[in-house]
């Protein structure tokens, strides 16, 4: 009787063992899962708001638009229509110091917190049945292509996101 007591004892000293080494995967394992919900949370976050901010950036653009004649030539170049902007520049929207405020589109890309917002106006060519190509047509002074990027860095490399849209002088 007393072999069996001692084997019995042996097993469960195995058992233990094998107990804890099942629980440390398990325990592993969910750290990994939590490791990955968290940066995957944190990069749905940040594509948020970047998604955000491109909308706004096309919002203030098409306001702009709206409040500006397409072929103003302002002498400070606050308010250029966007018949007369400088093309494959980088511009960012501003709001104006003055009552009320009015959208301008300023040179330069704009940061906000980790985000770096940058639009630009390139012009739009046509083929003879009127649709638009990225080459071989005729300038259409009526419309502009407007591209906003929001860029952002995370684990060491560069996010972008962007989104370009056309707009007419549909006054």
């Amino acid at each position: 009787m007393l072999e069996h007591q001692k084997y019995n004892r042996g097993i469960s000293i195995i058992e233990l063992l094998v107990a804890i080494a099942i629980i440390g995967v398990a325990v592993s394992a969910l750290i990994s899962f939590a490791t990955f919900s968290l940066r995957t949370s944190s990069l749905l976050k940040q594509t948020t708001q970047a998604s955000f901010l491109v909308q706004e950036g096309l919002e203030a653009l098409k306001n702009y638009r709206d409040n500006t004649g397409w072929d103003d030539d302002d002498p400070q170049d606050s308010y250029d229509g966007l018949g007369v902007l400088p093309t494959g520049t980088s511009l960012h929207v501003g709001l104006s110091g003055g009552i009320p405020q009015r959208w301008q589109l300023l040179l330069g890309t704009e940061t906000l917190g980790i985000f770096t917002r940058d639009i630009t106006v390139e012009f739009v060519e046509r083929d003879t049945l009127d649709n638009i190509v990225s080459a071989g047509g005729a300038i259409d002074s009526a419309t502009k292509k407007a591209t906003v990027t929001v860029s952002w860095e995370e684990r060491g490399g560069t996010r972008q996101l962007e989104v370009a849209t056309y707009l007419t002088n549909w006054r």
